[in-house]
This record gives structure tokens, C-alpha cells and sequence, in this order.
């Protein structure tokens, strides 16, 4: 296959080490200086499953759209962070030639609504999504470790779209060790890392703990289980649903294996404070309190998290 990936950070870098390693060629879009450290370092996948090694000059590397090649490639991975997708989704529109017939787009990123830019120009056939729930962490520019993992990714539709020819992308990522298969109902496995991540990112990146450390005390697991009663009352009142009816259910669930198989993982939110950066909260706490506001839901604790997030951003 002939992949572009657009966003070299914490995943992409771990998908395109593992993709170049099954033979897939690989074309990663990136800032000058990601650029010059992938051209003379690889690209590397450490941590969790299979290490992979890719020396300089496998893959190949752009940083200006007009350089991709057309009618070039299968599938174009997107991990960047959600505040980039409206200059992605112009930027893709304005090259869509870079695509093959047929070609898709597979959103590797979080939150919620995310799509929604690139529906602007492409078809519901060619919009795809991943839910990703293992962690990652970017050591340097070329070099990513995989943290944790608690449940394979799926790659599929939120149409409703057959996700069958997502399989060639999804062995793919499997066999270079990172467990992967398609999915009828990635939308609902969304809403499942919605309430994972909301309830767990950025309290996380407030109190600067792993998730294992949020269930250790009483005050905290009172936060978490406030947020995840705001999350779903809101998640039903928008008309979605995901594998648990109830609050209850979902945290049998979250507290029995979702936390303890990422434990030590220290969430994105808190990432991208700790080196002065925006943070994603728009996608994830930040759709929670819009879909609040348009359905009548409150949700006080939620929007205190939110607030407290932004306070720490407006630090630098």
C-alpha cells in the first residue's frame, strides 16, 4: 500500500515504524524540523510489542502538500491533534488529486466530531475513523513508545459504511504488532474512549498523576464517577450510545479494566501542558459541554474541569 501520514507525533510515528516495517510505503507530511529528524534518524517504535527500527531513508518525508505525488496513495492516516483538522481538511481538499481512486481517509485522533471537517469535502465512503485506546508517548521527533494497551484499535465508518476495505490497513497495523481489526460500530466505540478519555485526561493533567493514581482516592474517584453521570446523561440526551445502557455498567468496566491495564499512563492533556502546548480539551471535555448547552444537560463538574484546563493553558 501507499500511505501518507499527516501528524508525526506520538502515533503517527509509532504507526508509520510499524507500517514501513511491513513493506508498506510509507510518506509522512511533517514540520520542517520533524522533517530533517526523520530524514537522518528513521523512524522507531519502542515499548509495548514488537520493536521496530527503520533506518533513514525508507520512509520519505514532505512538508508542503504540493510536494505529495498524484493519484499516489491507498489510505492517508491522520493523527495529528484535532485544533489542526480545519487546515488539514482545506489542505486535503485543495491536493485531493494525492489520492487514488477510491482512496480514504482514516482519523486516528480524539474526541468527538472530528469528521465533521473533512465531510465538508469528501464523502461519507472516504471518512473513516479509528478508536485508538493504547497509549503512546514521543521521546524524540523519530521515536515513540507504546506505554499501554488495554483493547485492540478499530478502524471503521460512522455511516454506516461497509468497513471491509479497511481490512488491508487494519492487517496491516495488526501484523507489525499493534492488535488492530475493522468495526461496524466505531461510533460507538468512540463514545466509548469519550468517556474514558473525559473522565480520565484531564484530571489527570490537573492533579500531574497517572491514571492509576485517580481510583487510589476516595476524592478523586468522587470527581470520576460525577463525570462519568455528566458524560453519559449527556451522550443520551445528543441521541448516541455506546456498549454500556447505564453509568453503573460502565464503571464494572472502567474501574475492573480500564484503568488498571493503563495504569501508569499519563494522558495527552498532560503531555502537551508539561512542553507549553494547547491541549485538545475543545474535542473532548469541550464537546461534552457543547452537546450540554444544545440538549439542556448540566454539567457542573465537567465544566469546572474544563475551566481548570483552559486556567493552566492561559499560564503560557
Amino acid at each position: 500500500m501507499e500511505l501518507l501520514l499527516i501528524g508525526a507525533g506520538a502515533i503517527g510515528v509509532a504507526l508509520a515504524a510499524g507500517l514501513a516495517d511491513e513493506g508498506h510505503h510509507m510518506t509522512i507530511l511533517a514540520r520542517e524540523d520533524t522533517r530533517r529528524a526523520i530524514d537522518s534518524d528513521g523512524v522507531h517504535r519502542t515499548g509495548l510489542f514488537a520493536e521496530k527500527h527503520i533506518p533513514a531513508g525508507v520512509v520519505t518525508t514532505v512538508s508542503d502538500y504540493a510536494a505529495l505525488p498524484q493519484g499516489a496513495f491507498d489510505f492517508v492516516l491522520i493523527s495529528a491533534k484535532t485544533m489542526a483538522n480545519e487546515e488539514i481538511s482545506d489542505k486535503l481538499n485543495e491536493h485531493r488529486g494525492c489520492l487514488k481512486e477510491g482512496g480514504k481517509l482514516v482519523l486516528f485522533q480524539n474526541g468527538w466530531g472530528n469528521d465533521a471537517w473533512y465531510r465538508r469535502y469528501f464523502s461519507e465512503e472516504q471518512v473513516c475513523s479509528a478508536r485508538v485506546i493504547t497509549g503512546f508517548r514521543r521521546e524524540t521527533r523519530s521515536h515513540s513508545v507504546v506505554t499501554v494497551h488495554t483493547q485492540p484499535l478499530l478502524l471503521g465508518s460512522l455511516y454506516g459504511c461497509d468497513p471491509t476495505p479497511l481490512e488491508p490497513l487494519a492487517q496491516a497495523i495488526d501484523r507489525s504488532g499493534i492488535p488492530c481489526e475493522t468495526s461496524d460500530t466505531v461510533a460507538e466505540a468512540l463514545w466509548a474512549k469519550m468517556l474514558y478519555n473525559c473522565t480520565l485526561n484531564p484530571l489527570g493533567a490537573i492533579l500531574h498523576v497517572p491514571y492509576g493514581a485517580l481510583c487510589e482516592k476516595d476524592e478523586t474517584v468522587a470527581i470520576m464517577n460525577d463525570l462519568i453521570d455528566e458524560e453519559f446523561a449527556v451522550m443520551h440526551a445528543a441521541g448516541y450510545r455506546t456498549f454500556w445502557e447505564t453509568p453503573e455498567e460502565y464503571r464494572e468496566v472502567f474501574y475492573g479494566k480500564l484503568v488498571p491495564d493503563t495504569y501508569a499512563h499519563c494522558s495527552s492533556t498532560l503531555q502537551d501542558l508539561e512542553g507549553k502546548r494547547k491541549t485538545e480539551i475543545a474535542t473532548l471535555t469541550g464537546c461534552i459541554l457543547s452537546l450540554a448547552k444544545e440538549h439542556g444537560v448540566p454539567v457542573p463538574v465537567s465544566t469546572v474541569i474544563y475551566r481548570m484546563i483552559r486556567g493552566l493553558e492561559a499560564q503560557f
